[in-house]
């Protein structure tokens, strides 16, 4: 299928840069920190649990396939959504990434109006900033869209990523004046899995903001 693609929001470039190897962003209105280093902090006890029980050492390398497992996947998802053409994906990508591609694509297919792909953002009532993956109608309602990658399914969706989608719909707001009132998360799993998440991202935001404050006051 062809994707509809509105017209480019005028939006201000910011610059990504590291400062103490946490990511943060240049914006007209300060350094302000990324969303996903702020919540980074707040990682789930049961990863912590399992972090605990199999060491740094088998962590870290777990963490490093899930990341090259994620950056494959976001980079054949942004093409597709481009309407570029998908040919080789397995010799291009990999085996893994083009399976989870592919069980992924029927709720990629719902996906409509893209108004922005692998945008930076920034509000500068949180003083913070981030990179969204998609921003476009989802079954007809607009959405902020995050396209996940996991070895399997949990019972239930990790909060961090909906409070970084919560995140991005408020900076689409502030930015655009466009209000966001669905957040998606689009999830696929190695174990064959798909899980399209939908929520209000109203019923975030006074978290997102407690997290964001208890942040500053340790500046």
């Amino acid at each position: 299928m062809a994707f509809v693609h509105l017209p480019s929001q005028e939006l201000p470039e910011i610059k990504q840069i590291n400062i103490d190897g946490k990511r943060h962003y240049e914006t007209p209105h300060g350094t302000f920190i990324s969303i996903t280093t702020l919540l980074s902090s707040l990682t789930p006890k049961e990863i912590l649990d399992w972090r605990e029980s199999v060491g740094d050492d088998v962590a870290n390398y777990v963490m490093r396939v899930a990341t090259t497992r994620g950056s494959k996947l976001h980079n054949i998802v942004e093409s597709y959504l481009s309407n570029e053409p998908q040919n080789d994906l397995i010799e291009e990508h990999g085996v893994l990434a083009a399976g989870l591609f592919n069980l992924m694509r029927p709720a990629l297919d719902k996906i409509n109006k893209i108004r922005a792909l692998e945008q930076t953002l920034y509000s500068k009532n949180l003083s913070v900033a981030g990179r969204t993956d998609c921003i476009a109608d989802f079954d007809g309602h607009l959405s902020t869209i995050d396209f996940k990658t996991t070895s399997k399914i949990r019972d239930e969706t990790n909060e961090n990523y909906l409070l970084q989608a919560t995140f991005y719909a408020t900076a689409w707001e502030e930015q655009t004046g466009e209000r966001i009132k669905q957040i998606v998360i689009i999830t696929g799993a190695e174990n064959g899995q798909l899980d399209v998440k939908t929520d209000d991202p109203s019923k975030y935001i006074d978290k997102l903001k407690k997290i964001i404050e208890e942040h500053m006051g340790l500046k």
